[in-house]
């Protein structure tokens, strides 16, 4: 069997296997645990849950599929007077972006197939090439081992 970790390890950082879907809510996710006789998680998700990060987490899957939708969208436009994206827009997507990554939500294969490759046209169509050649070319590392 073999582990990939989607970011950096810090040296004597305790790790965590999840037993349950990641996009459930807290009160999903321990009822989930029970059956294995996990009466309270300690991983991050579940001692720092709150309504905010619950709604994160089950809207993860629709939100993911609507910035594809978006990315689609903006493929499709014809450039007028510069960039498509708005910089509110591209902001928006990195603030969603960095939510996602402190729950954990990184890890969820949809993340890598469906909303990195929306934020790399993001930032093409924003006018930020470059942001967008490293995006792909962490998505391509990833996927190397998947």
């Amino acid at each position: 069997m073999v582990f990939l970790a989607s970011r950096d390890i810090k040296s004597g950082e305790q790790l965590f296997y999840s037993y349950c879907s990641l996009q459930q809510s807290a009160s999903d996710r321990k009822a989930d645990l029970a059956p294995y006789g996990i009466a309270q998680c300690i991983c991050a998700s579940c001692i720092n849950a709150t309504p905010e990060t619950d709604a994160l987490r089950r809207t993860f899957s629709a939100r993911v599929e609507e910035y594809k939708r978006k990315s689609v969208i903006w493929e499709r436009l014809p450039v007028a007077n510069g960039w498509n994206v708005p910089v509110q827009t591209l902001d928006e997507s990195l603030g969603y972006q960095k939510a996602v990554v402190k729950e954990g939500l990184d890890t969820h294969n949809d993340y890598w197939l469906e909303f990195i490759p929306a934020l790399g046209t993001a930032y093409r169509w924003a006018g930020r090439p470059h942001e967008a050649q490293m995006l792909l070319q962490k998505l391509m590392r990833w996927a190397k081992y998947v």
